[in-house]
């Protein structure tokens, strides 16, 4: 990830922005309107835009991305924000930008934002590695790989959810349970020798309708009704520490990857693996 596309009509904050990316050694080119970011779009592939949303005219940033992303589906997007809008986190969210910060921020979020994006393939082949040594997996076949793309596009969309602030801990619970449900069920067919086309096909339907419950609970912003919780379910207490770690970007979109798993191994196992083991208390100590 070497070119960088900057889309911020405020003078001052995109050069600061410039500054901070060009300081990681990566080639930027800015933008200070949405037409001028369209063009250069087009003249030049990037591997990154980041974009201020709010803009004159009649597209604003997230309408550049989305854009973009079409002619470029592999593109990476940063979102930047200075203002609370409902619909803004649910529209970057359908485009799947890769991170959403709020203004104002340091020049060491920025920087840390594009960190994050330029390791994430690398990070999510990684804990791909990690996953298939936990069951014990040689290589993915076909199905499985299909499966891993589906259920990392929901981590990601998880992830960017509760970034942008559209999904907090008392909103985001029962969509937890629900993920832990289908965590199980894909450990089963992914620990199986063979993968059925039937089996791979029922968990990508039900990964497609999470992903859509992630949505219209995100717009409707619905509480999570007081109940007991079962001991196999995450307090919480524990999903607050762990919604919070995630706002901070101190757990990646990646790492999410190992959440469930993490927390369901038996503790002697997991004590074994030191990356392991800090991974999890970075997660739910």
């Amino acid at each position: 990830m070497n070119h960088v596309l900057i889309l911020e009509d405020d003078d001052s904050l995109r050069e600061l922005l410039v500054d901070a990316v060009e300081s990681q050694d990566y080639e930027v080119t800015a933008a200070s309107s949405a037409r001028e970011a369209l063009l250069l779009g087009r003249e030049k592939e990037y591997d990154l835009v980041i974009s201020d949303i709010r803009m004159a005219g009649p597209t604003d940033g997230l309408g550049v991305l989305q854009t973009l992303k079409q002619e470029h589906p592999a593109l990476a997007c940063i979102v930047i924000t200075g203002y609370a809008d409902q619909t803004a986190p649910l529209r970057a969210l359908q485009i799947r930008v890769d991170d959403y910060l709020y203004k104002p921020f340091e020049v060491a979020d920025i920087c840390q934002a594009v960190e994050r994006v330029r390791k994430s393939r690398s990070q999510r082949s990684w804990y791909r590695q990690v996953m298939a040594r936990v069951l014990g997996q040689v290589a993915p076949d076909q199905a499985l790989a299909e499966l891993q793309n589906a259920r990392e596009a929901c981590l990601k969309s998880l992830f960017l959810a509760i970034r942008s602030k559209v999904h907090y801990a008392e909103t985001a619970l029962a969509l937890w349970d629900a993920w832990e449900e289908l965590e199980v069920d894909y450990l089963k067919i992914a620990n199986t020798s063979t993968i059925t086309a039937d089996a791979a096909r029922r968990l990508l339907d039900r990964y497609a309708l999470w992903s859509a419950r992630l949505s219209k609970e995100a717009e409707n912003k619905g509480f999570v009704a007081p109940s007991q919780r079962s001991p196999e379910k995450v307090d919480r207490a524990t999903f607050r520490r762990f919604v919070e770690r995630v706002t901070k970007a101190q757990v990646s979109a990646e790492e999410l990857s190992l959440a469930v798993t993490l927390r369901r191994i038996p503790r002697e196992r997991r004590e074994l693996n030191a990356e392991l083991e800090n991974l999890y208390k970075r997660m739910w100590s």
